[in-house]
């Protein structure tokens, strides 16, 4: 009986010292912003949308254990030349969505969808899918 409960208590500390252990790890992520141009890009010629003005929403990564989450954080809209460059948080993960008149694009980038993560100085092309050729 003093053999299992000494064994039960090994089981608790090993469990504590690693909830502890991953805390510490976690807090350890320092915030690195990054500028990326995000581009607007026809998908038939896949020439840049000139003068459009197309809204691009930022969403960004959040809590899910099963399924993630991404709260909007921004919205932007494209200059003349169908681009709007932006200040991220290099750490997390991000989900584009671009908006317009009968118009619909998107890119992601975080571990739900890819591997891949954003870096400094990125250009990221979206390329746009016309809803009333549908």
């Amino acid at each position: 009986m003093c053999l299992m409960k000494s064994n039960v208590f090994k089981a608790i500390k090993l469990v504590c010292i690693f909830i502890f252990a991953l805390l510490i790890f976690n807090c350890n992520k320092k915030s690195d912003p990054i500028t990326i141009t995000i581009h607007s890009i026809d998908s038939k010629s896949k020439l840049p949308r000139l003068n459009t003005f197309d809204t691009i929403e930022v969403r960004k990564e959040g809590f899910g254990f099963i399924k993630k989450t991404f709260k909007k954080v921004a919205e932007y809209t494209t200059d003349s030349t169908g681009s709007v460059k932006i200040m991220l948080d290099g750490i997390d993960g991000y989900n584009f969505l671009l908006r317009g008149p009968n118009i619909y694009g998107s890119a992601e980038f975080s571990e739900a969808f890819t591997k891949e993560k954003l870096k400094d100085g990125q250009e990221v092309n979206i390329e746009v899918i016309s809803l009333e050729d549908k």
